[in-house]
């Protein structure tokens, strides 16, 4: 289990309308707080009343302890902050993806599940994110070489999805609904839909605009 997960986990619960990023957040910039008056208290004005021992324990504890809770605060902080919608769109050439989404007219299945509510918050995340042990940090190699062909202008027009859709994806919110499980083509259908030897969209349409129709994202990130 990697650091993050344990500080992610002991983070205190976030009150209502907070995020777990922003408490993670507050705890690194506590942490450097501390580590930083601590500091400075302890070797200016107690070192000479304080023992030895604990004049090396503080030490401790303000030089490696706190700044690497800070450190994993931060961390927690970004990886928590790259779910938001607006964290995918700060790269220009997902412009026209999220502004199709918020688009009321548009027919595709990111703009049918937002107009709906059926995912409030996180939306790109919740649907490029694999549900397996191991989905997040797929989803977080992917977001580094999605960055990485971005800061190095090497991307090409039109962007394409690299690999293939899991309808697992999919199926994690909709298998167990009753709207999904009394349409008598998934009853039919269910182990190939299991299996991904039938798509969702193959029926329920694209969940973006096709490339025809999107603008020339190169344009927007480079005028």
């Amino acid at each position: 289990m990697s650091p993050w997960y344990v500080l992610a986990a002991a983070a205190p619960e976030p009150p209502h309308g907070a995020t777990l990023g922003g408490t993670l957040g507050g705890i690194a910039l506590w942490a450097i707080g501390a580590a930083v008056l601590g500091l400075l208290a302890v070797e200016f004005v107690f070192k000479s009343r304080m023992a030895r021992s604990t004049y090396r324990w503080t030490l401790l504890l303000g030089l490696f302890i706190l700044p690497g809770v800070a450190l994993l605060g931060t961390t927690g902080h970004m990886f928590e902050s790259m779910k938001e919608v607006e964290a995918c769109q700060s790269c220009h050439v997902m412009d026209p993806f999220v502004a199709d989404m918020h688009d009321t007219r548009s027919a595709s299945l990111a703009a049918r599940h937002y107009r709906a509510g059926a995912i409030p918050a996180k939306q790109c995340y919740a649907c490029h994110t694999g549900y397996g042990i191991f989905g997040t940090v797929e989803a977080k190699r992917d977001g580094f070489r999605h960055w990485l062909l971005y800061v190095t202008d090497t991307w090409k027009e039109p962007i394409t999805y690299k690999g293939t859709y899991p309808n697992a994806n999919c199926l994690s919110c909709h298998a167990t609904s009753p709207v999904f499980t009394r349409v008598e083509s998934h009853q039919a259908l269910a182990k190939q839909l299991a299996a991904d030897e039938m798509n969702c969209f193959t029926c329920h349409g694209l969940p973006h605009p096709p490339r025809p129709t999107r603008a020339p994202t190169r344009v927007t990130a480079h005028p």
